[in-house]
């Protein structure tokens, strides 16, 4: 058993950040609504970022962890990584192709990002991505949940594979519109967009994914704008505020597209990604 399972298996709500699992902190002095502990997937060591709680989840819970257990997975992580970074993944033959719309998501864009599902541990149940990198090579995969309440269960809604793969721009070639390019999130905040006509769109992965490396990807495409377009609550602005900083001093035009507070690119309605593309790109 590695620290993950033993997660799934006490029932502990947690989200994936690189090489950690993110939960609640497990001080009993400590009310922490905001989840602040982090747990290093494998190995279950945990430090609590607010009140510095430290330990080890095997530990604590005095459950026995498998040292070669541990050993074997951390060997494993290694090798995929690196094959992902030099000759790059092939997908699963026994995958099943997605022919069908999801989330408002039209069966032919699901189909052009090669949407599939796979029946294995970690992806069954999951909408599945392949994501590459600018020469074509195949870097990751990344699983969704089919169905919100399969969250129940306390898998995250996402799984990326290889754990700990950096992810590059999805699509890493975007379509350009007047040499812009839209920066959104998630997959399917660019899957939306891209659907509805902003076929610019690209997601990062998450804001904390982005440096001045990854924009310059962009500008080598002959990428002159950006056009940010993150969450609307207080981190989305934030972060958008920062890459807009970023961008600007690598020579680039950025604009900010501020959206209400609680909502996301993701869950646009046609129409206002209609209006959205007329403000931008058509005045």
């Amino acid at each position: 058993m590695i620290a993950i399972d033993l997660l799934t298996e006490k029932g502990i709500d947690y989200k994936i950040q690189g090489n950690d699992a993110v939960i609640s902190c497990l001080n009993p002095e400590h009310d922490d609504t905001n989840p602040s502990m982090r747990v290093d997937k494998i190995t279950g060591v945990y430090h609590c970022f607010s009140c510095g709680y430290k330990g080890n989840l095997f530990t604590h819970f005095g459950a026995p962890a498998s040292s070669l257990e541990i050993k074997i997975h951390k060997i494993k992580e290694k090798i995929d990584r690196k094959k992902a970074e030099t000759v790059g993944l092939k997908l699963p033959e026994e995958r099943v192709n997605w022919d069908a719309p999801f989330r408002n998501i039209s069966a032919d864009t699901l189909k052009i990002w090669q949407a599939f599902t796979w029946n294995v541990p970690k992806f069954e149940g999951r909408i599945v991505f392949p994501i590459r990198d600018i020469t074509g090579k195949t870097v990751g995969l990344i699983g969704r949940l089919i169905q919100n309440q399969m969250m129940m269960d306390n898998r995250p809604k996402y799984y990326i594979y290889p754990v700990g793969v950096q992810l590059p721009f999805c699509p890493a070639k975007p379509k350009l519109i007047q040499n812009r390019a839209i920066l959104v999130e998630g997959i399917f905040d660019a899957l939306n967009l891209w659907d509805n006509g902003l076929k610019n769109a690209v997601c990062c992965f998450g804001t904390k994914q982005m440096n001045w490396v990854k924009l310059s990807l962009l500008k080598m495409q002959g990428v002159t704008g950006l056009d940010i377009m993150f969450d609307g609550d207080d981190a989305g602005q934030q972060a958008a505020a920062e890459i807009k900083g970023i961008a600007e001093k690598m020579g680039m035009s950025v604009k900010i597209v501020k959206l209400r507070q609680g909502q996301d690119p993701g869950n646009l309605t046609k129409e206002s990604i209609a209006e959205i593309k007329r403000i931008l790109y058509e005045q």
